[in-house]
């Protein structure tokens, strides 16, 4: 689960996307918990089947060398079912494995789905606060301009006044 950085507080017309982001960063939160629960039962379900395997591998050795040495046909009818017992048990098994894998990727899903809700909604924000950061420096920009080119008509207009103002000497 990867813990995203911290960001500034939002701006009041952003603040239903903050709630937004905060509702997908939760569900992101609990669908990556969820998914960490699926692969222990994943995992359990495997280490399962695993030992049922190899209980029966090893009473089908341990079957063979006793009937080697004394087998009546009660005792092997006895092991015949026990051993189809086991191998349902080992079948049902591998279906509850597959059922686990199945929700696994399902997990997996879901996971992804919550993390791309909340990569986009947070990219959206970072466009969104962009967008604005550039609006705001075109008005800052505006503003400068125009205050220079107030500032030049004033130069203008007192450079105009000044040479009104001033005796021509060629006048005199």
């Amino acid at each position: 689960m990867a813990t995203s950085p911290a960001r500034p507080p939002l701006p009041r017309a952003l603040a239903g996307i903050g709630i937004a982001i905060e509702q997908a960063r939760r569900a992101r939160d609990a669908a990556a918990q969820a998914l960490v629960r699926l692969q222990g039962a994943e995992q359990g379900a495997r280490h399962q089947l695993d030992q049922l395997e190899t209980y029966a591998r090893e009473t089908t050795e341990r079957w063979a060398q006793q009937a080697r040495i004394r087998a009546t046909p009660e005792m092997m009818q006895h092991h015949y079912q026990f051993m189809a017992r086991l191998d349902h048990a080992t079948d049902i098994q591998r279906g509850v494995v597959h059922q686990q894998g199945l929700q696994l990727a399902q997990g997996r899903e879901v996971l992804l789905a919550a993390e791309l809700r909340l990569t986009s909604l947070q990219k959206m924000v970072d466009r969104r606060l962009l967008d604005a950061e550039r609006l705001q420096h075109r008005r800052e920009q505006k503003d400068n301009d125009e205050m220079a080119a107030r500032q030049f008509r004033r130069q203008v207009a007192a450079a105009q006044d000044g040479a009104h103002d001033t005796p021509d000497p060629e006048r005199f």
